[in-house]
């Protein structure tokens, strides 16, 4: 693959004068112009236009900070992300970021000094937090949230409907006989636990006589590991739960794998339901019943904004739909 060196030896120039020629600097003849652009067309070498704008100080790039990129969640919107810069002849610069650590502060100068970037989009759970909202204010940076805790003053903010899509796969349940539905909720510190758990006492306040134990609630943080715990201990008693709602794909995922580990079958003997549609939703077995959201849409609505793509009539934030997927993970509620 030919470089830049390669580019200067066929012009017979040097490497600065190419470098010019790249940045459509003016103060290169024409005649030198045209023999650098044919070597480069000769050669097939295509130069890194991000490399460029980050020499020139000019930036096309949209950075995101990832606390947990394995994570199904963050997988779907750094694809999501990428796919959208895309669209808009923008770049992705992506980077790991651990806010719990003591040097958080120095990582996010270093990400912002190698990338150059003036707008970032920020997914939970970073996007709740007020002292990188605060930093990143400070060194005049702009962001998008998606699904925040809180609006910021000046940040789009861009989110689902958390409520309604748990009311809605909680009353699935409650649809195909299941009475006592259990809940493992998710980090209490962000909205979208309060807001799926709202849902799912909503769903079941409309139907009498369906049990609202508030022993059937338990805290999962969103991590599988913790969910195994809760899990266990819900589906090890005398009087455990036909049917369990778990606020995202991979805590559903662990009460899968407690349920094997006591011979429960789902959904015969358990029905589970998840949150998100990650990949692992679709491959574990049964294929697993869940809300889906708009990774695609919210992505792309956050980068409209931060580009200017967008009309400056619409509003600072936005709420997007979802689709319940159900799948063969639910059924009919069994006979005790």
């Amino acid at each position: 693959m030919a470089n830049i060196f390669d580019v200067a030896k066929r012009a017979g120039v040097s490497i600065k004068t190419v470098s010019r020629v790249m940045n459509d600097q003016s103060a290169v003849r024409a005649a030198t112009r045209e023999r650098v652009l044919k070597a480069m067309k000769e050669l097939d070498y295509n130069p890194s236009h991000a490399a460029r704008e980050l020499r020139s100080g000019r930036s096309r790039s949209i950075g995101m900070l990832f606390g947990d990129p394995s994570s199904g969640f963050q997988s779907r919107f750094h694809h999501a992300a990428l796919q959208a810069c895309d669209e808009v002849g923008y770049f992705l610069a992506a980077g790991l970021f651990d806010e719990r650590a003591d040097d958080w502060d120095k990582q996010l100068s270093a990400f912002l000094a190698r990338t150059r970037v003036k707008n970032m989009i920020l997914v939970p759970p970073l996007c709740g937090s007020t002292v990188l909202h605060d930093q990143l204010i400070e060194r005049g940076v702009s962001f998008a949230l998606i699904s925040p805790t809180q609006p910021v003053e000046g940040a789009p903010s861009i989110s689902m409907d958390d409520f309604q899509a748990a009311k809605e796969i909680t009353t699935h349940l409650l649809d195909l006989g299941h009475r006592r539905i259990g809940h493992i909720s998710g980090d209490a510190e962000h909205i979208a636990t309060k807001r799926r758990r709202e849902g799912y006492d909503a769903a079941l306040a409309a139907v009498p006589d369906a049990d609202r134990d508030e022993a059937l609630v338990q805290p999962g943080g969103f991590s599988f590991d913790e969910a195994l715990g809760v899990a266990e201990a819900m589906l090890s008693g005398p009087d455990r739960p036909t049917a369990i709602f778990a606020s995202n794909d991979e805590m559903a995922a662990a009460v899968y794998f407690v349920a094997n580990r006591l011979d429960l079958k789902v959904p015969e003997d358990l029905s589970v339901v998840g949150f998100d549609d990650i990949a692992l939703a679709r491959t574990i077995w049964p294929p697993l019943t869940t809300v889906a959201q708009p990774y695609e849409a919210m992505t792309r609505e956050a980068v409209r904004k931060l580009t200017g793509a967008g009309s400056k009539s619409e509003v600072d934030d936005l709420t997007l739909g979802y689709e319940l997927k159900i799948r063969q993970s639910t059924a009919a509620a069994p006979k005790r």
